[in-house]
Order: C-alpha cells, then sequence, then structure tokens
C-alpha cells in the first residue's frame, strides 16, 4: 500500500486550504509537517506487519516550527496604580493572527474525548513557556516528536478497532468491504469535522476516502479502511495545529471565524475540542452575536460533566507551575515519603481549591490566599496532619484545616512550596520571587553578572537558619537590593521545609517567620495570606495573568485598555473567577486579530 506522504490532503496544498490565509512561512511549516508526519506513517495490519511498498519516502523529516504571533509589539514597562489598575494604556490593537500546536493536555484530551484512551503526553514533545497556549505559537516539533505523536494516535485508534463494540459506536455504521462506501463516507465527514473543528472540504474528502479505499483494498476490509482513514484524520496537521488567523467581518474588521472562535472558546474553557452544538452555533454565525456568545460560553462553563472547572483548574496548574512538582527530586533520606503519591496529591490540591473557589463556593478569588480547605489523598493528609481515614493513594476528599491552621491559602499548600525548594530545603528567595513577579505583578531585576547565587553549605559546627545565612548573603550592596524585593515575601513561609511539611525549627533553632507584605510587617505565614485576601492589586494581577493566558499571547502595552476592563468586571463581580472567564471570553478583543507580518 501507498505511504501516507502519497496522499494528496498531506501536501502543501491542502495546507493552503486549511489554512487559507496563513502566511508562506506558515505554509513552509505545515508542508514540512506533512513531509514529516508521511516519511514516518507505514501502514500496517493489526499485527503490527507492514504492508507491501509501504515504506516511507521523501527526504528526511526536519524541524518543525510552529508560528510565532508577536502581535508586532515588544512589551513596555507598564505602570500601575496603587489597585493594580494599568495607567494611560495607549489605545488597544490586535494581535497578529497565528497557528498553535495543540499542548501536551489539549492533545491528552481531545484523544480521550474522541476515543476515550488515556495519552501518556510525558512522551510527546514538551510545551515551552510557562503558558503552554501561549508557547504553542512558537513551539518545535522534532523529528522525533513527530513519531511521537502519530504514535500515540494510532495506539488510540488501534485500541478503539480492537474492540468490535467501541468500533462500532465510535462510527455509528458498519463498513462493507466496498471500497468509500456510504458508511464509510459518513464517518469521515462527521469524525473529521470534529478533529478539524471545520467542516472537511470537498477535495479532502476525496483524499480521506482515496486512503480508505486503498486500505480496503489492500486488506480485504472496509473496516481496516476506516480505520486507516481515522489515523489520517488525527495525524493531519488541521487536527494538531489549530489557526487563529481570522477573516474579514462586516466592517471590514479582521476577526476569528465562526469554527476559529469556537475552537478557541472550547480549548480554553474545557481544554478539549468543540462539541457538535458549538460547531452548529459557528456554523450558524450565533458566536458573532453577543448573545449567542454569552449563552455558549455559560453553557461551556456549567456543561453537566464538570468539563467547565478545566478553565480555571488548568489555568491554576500552568500559573503555579505545578507540572513542576511532578519532575523535581527530593533528597531521600531526609524526605523518604516524597513519591509519586505525594506529588499527584500536591498538584491536586493546588487544582482542586482553585477550581472550589470559582466553581463550588464561588467566593472571591482573594479567598484563595486565606482559605483554609485542601484536597487529599492519603499521603498528602498525613503531610498535612490530617485525618486520612478510608483515603488512599487515588481518593481524595476536601476537609477544612482547624481555624488557627498555621497553614492557609494557596501559598501555604505543599504544592506551591515544595516547587520552590531544593532537594533539601525550601528557598524564601525563590519563593519570594515568584510570589511577587507572577503574584504581584512586581519587577525582580536579574542579579549582577558575578554574583554568587548559592548560599555556603550549613556549618555542622556552628549551625544557622535560613533567614541567618540570607542576612549575611544581603551583606553585600549587590545582592541585598534584589533580595530585599524578594526575600520578605519568602520568609514568612520558612515554618515549611522542602516538602512543604509543617515545623518550628531549624537546625535546633527556632525559625522566625517574619516579612513584609507591600511594606506591612506580617508575622507568618497565616497573617501574610490574610493580607494578601486583603489587597485589590492581588486580584489585579491575577486577572493581568488569566488575560495572557485567555488571549493566548504576553501582555503588551496596547493591551492596557482590556486589562483594566477585564479588571473593573471582576472588582464588579466580586471576584468571581467564573466571572473573569466569561467577561475575558466575551470582550471584543478575544477575537479581534491583525493580519500577519
Amino acid at each position: 500500500m501507498a505511504p501516507l506522504d502519497a496522499s494528496p490532503f498531506l501536501t502543501k496544498t491542502t495546507m493552503k486550504k486549511a489554512f487559507p490565509r496563513s502566511s508562506p512561512v506558515a505554509l513552509g511549516t505545515f508542508a514540512t509537517l506533512a513531509l514529516a508526519l508521511g516519511c514516518t506513517a507505514d501502514l500496517t495490519d493489526p499485527n503490527g506487519t507492514a504492508l507491501p511498498n509501504s515504506g516511507g519516502a521523501g527526504g528526511q523529516p526536519g524541524s518543525v516550527a510552529g508560528t510565532a504571533g508577536s502581535g508586532g509589539m515588544t512589551p513596555g514597562p507598564v505602570q500601575v496604580d496603587e489597585d493594580g489598575r494599568i495607567t494611560n494604556p495607549p489605545a488597544f490593537q490586535p494581535p497578529a493572527g497565528m497557528v498553535r500546536r495543540l499542548t501536551r493536555s489539549q492533545f491528552r484530551n481531545a484523544i480521550r474525548d474522541i476515543f476515550g484512551v488515556a495519552v501518556d503526553v510525558t512522551k510527546l514533545d514538551s510545551d515551552i513557556g510557562q503558558f503552554a497556549a501561549i508557547g504553542a505559537a512558537a513551539v518545535e516539533t522534532s523529528p522525533r516528536g513527530v513519531e511521537q505523536y502519530q504514535t500515540a494516535i494510532e495506539e488510540a485508534v488501534n485500541a478503539v478497532w480492537s474492540d468490535a463494540a467501541k468500533r462500532a459506536q465510535l462510527m455509528g455504521c458498519t463498513p462493507s468491504d466496498t471500497a468509500a462506501d456510504a458508511c464509510t463516507r459518513t464517518y469521515i465527514e462527521t469524525m473529521g469535522r470534529r478533529a478539524w473543528r471545520r467542516p472537511v472540504e470537498a477535495e479532502e474528502l476525496d483524499d480521506l476516502l482515496g486512503v480508505a479505499a486503498t486500505a480496503t483494498t489492500e486488506l480485504g476490509s472496509g473496516v481496516e479502511g476506516a480505520r486507516w482513514a481515522t489515523v489520517a484524520i488525527f495525524i493531519s496537521p488541521s487536527f494538531l495545529y489549530r489557526p487563529e488567523l481570522g477573516a474579514a467581518d462586516a466592517a471590514g474588521k479582521l476577526r476569528l471565524t465562526g469554527y476559529e472562535a469556537a475552537s478557541r472558546l472550547a480549548f480554553l474553557i474545557w481544554n478539549s475540542l468543540p462539541d457538535k452544538q458549538l460547531l452548529e452555533e459557528a456554523a450558524s454565525g450565533a458566536l458573532s452575536t453577543p448573545e449567542g456568545l454569552r449563552a455558549a460560553v455559560n453553557r461551556l462553563l456549567d456543561a453537566s460533566n464538570g468539563a467547565g472547572r478545566e478553565a480555571i483548574g488548568e489555568f491554576s496548574q500552568q500559573y503555579m507551575e505545578l507540572d513542576r512538582v511532578l519532575s523535581q527530586p527530593k533528597d531521600s533520606g531526609i524526605y523518604p515519603d516524597y513519591d509519586a503519591a505525594l506529588q499527584a496529591g500536591m498538584v491536586r490540591d493546588m487544582r482542586a481549591t482553585w477550581e472550589g473557589v470559582a466553581f463550588d463556593d464561588k467566593v472571591s478569588a482573594l479567598t484563595l490566599f486565606s482559605t483554609t480547605k485542601v484536597t487529599v489523598n492519603a499521603e498528602l493528609a498525613k503531610l498535612y496532619g490530617v485525618d486520612a481515614t478510608g483515603l488512599t493513594s487515588a481518593t481524595f476528599k476536601t476537609v477544612s484545616l482547624p481555624a488557627d491552621s498555621p497553614r492557609v491559602g494557596i501559598l501555604s499548600k505543599a504544592g506551591f512550596l515544595s516547587q520552590f525548594a531544593n532537594q533539601k530545603e525550601g528557598s524564601p528567595t525563590l519563593r519570594g520571587k515568584f510570589i511577587r513577579e507572577w503574584m504581584m505583578c512586581k519587577t525582580v531585576p536579574p542579579p549582577p553578572e558575578g554574583v554568587a547565587l548559592v548560599l555556603p553549605d550549613i556549618d555542622p559546627n556552628s549551625p544557622t537558619t535560613k533567614r541567618q545565612r540570607l542576612d549575611a548573603h544581603r551583606q553585600s550592596p549587590a545582592c541585598a537590593g534584589c533580595h530585599a524585593l524578594m526575600d520578605p515575601l519568602g520568609l514568612p513561609l520558612e515554618n515549611f521545609d522542602a516538602v512543604g511539611r509543617y515545623r518550628t525549627t531549624e537546625s535546633g533553632l527556632a525559625i522566625d517567620s517574619s516579612g513584609e507584605v507591600n511594606g506591612v510587617p506580617v508575622a507568618n505565614a497565616r497573617a501574610m495570606g490574610e493580607a494578601m485576601a486583603q489587597n485589590k492589586s492581588m486580584a489585579a494581577c491575577m486577572v493581568r495573568r488569566f488575560h495572557a493566558y485567555a488571549m493566548g499571547h504576553d501582555e503588551r502595552d496596547v493591551d492596557g485598555t482590556v486589562v483594566n476592563d477585564l479588571i473593573t468586571s471582576f472588582e464588579a463581580s466580586g471576584y468571581q473567577l467564573r466571572d473573569l472567564v466569561l467577561a475575558a471570553a466575551t470582550h471584543d478583543a478575544f477575537s479581534a486579530v491583525a493580519p500577519q507580518p
């Protein structure tokens, strides 16, 4: 059978059809991806035996890069008032249209939602950037990564095709052994529309039917023909990449098309594909009206299967850099209980807290800094010192810590504390740097060249606390300025060690956990959390971070008016996170784009 790279649907011509407004650079990218996919796509029978003439043809796959969209603006120094609003922003300008590769979690969720199969995304090329949706416009797919995508797709398809009942449920009909019969045609049209988030065009359909017909003939099975057509659909760039290039509206302004808007909404709110109803709303033009758009966003957020929680859960996972938890080792001699189950519990606890504030308790987002609620499995319950009765590594419950607990808010959670630490001890500087830069939206300048970045080891003959060692470090004028911006925010968390376990002493000495929040002294982590929960500027910074995540590009100076709009509506809602998602997704800027440079 002919290799997939000989199929017309993987040529540059169909890349132009799939992404008609894409730049020549972007088209080159997709042509390269098509070649890379094709030359690693050998058709095999279900037992893994290569079919005759199925070897890859063409040149060697190269490195594949997505198109980056800078919006033509270099972020400038943003000036804010005491409440965190941006002062005197210039007029808004839309960012350039771009094309994004699916992130790891989007790929995983899409395959799950279509096939009901779990994908190990750690085997795929990594995302880049703290917000993967931003990095997705510039991420590179390595030749090995292309093979890994195809392997994951083939394994998912094979898992369904090996079960006749699952295959019949997916296809909705049983194909005959006649090449490209009516069942196969209808199935390809339906599956292609779902996977590609738009209708399959006539020539594309012919190409896919050609793949099915050839496989049917070679293997003597219409079922196998449909299997290979399915693989072809999902290895296409039309599945792996999502365009946000726009088209001119009635007023001549470039805006996302209905299908592009549906895709962007679904990946923001569900972190997965649009469903049939959203695609129909895209086709009808409902998403181009304020009423239709608002109704669609509300439906996605309130989905009965809880998928809308992803709008906040995935944001929190990326915002709080929770993937770092799963990859950071600890000294097993000091922390023998630090294992995969505990790490998974830490991530679940953080996500569940954000989701609970938004969708269950429906309270102010500032409560994130003062809440005593934790979601624990057996391992995390032990670390927090709460009752683990009935819990296992895979079962969770949400409980409230005692009202006078020293552990309050997301900054006292093990998921935050463990990642901003080294293998042996916590780091007030790393913790404080993240809080200042990412949660307060304030700048920390880089250290001067040549400055020692590592504190000296503890002298066993003269034990000291981390605070004392940092005090000595700050005696150097070159170090004092930067550390003065970070350490006062990290030191209140010194009662928690490198895995977030509570303690009162270090090296046999009492811990001094005092610090400062915006120049106001705080005694400990609890006082710091309570102070932050009363600070409007913390909410404003949260808006700025969510704006970048939702819009898919780094904040620019010309985004100031949009950010201020969202800050105003966020405050009016009582800082409801669900309302922030709704405001961002229905803002005019969400669907506005500019031509590619």
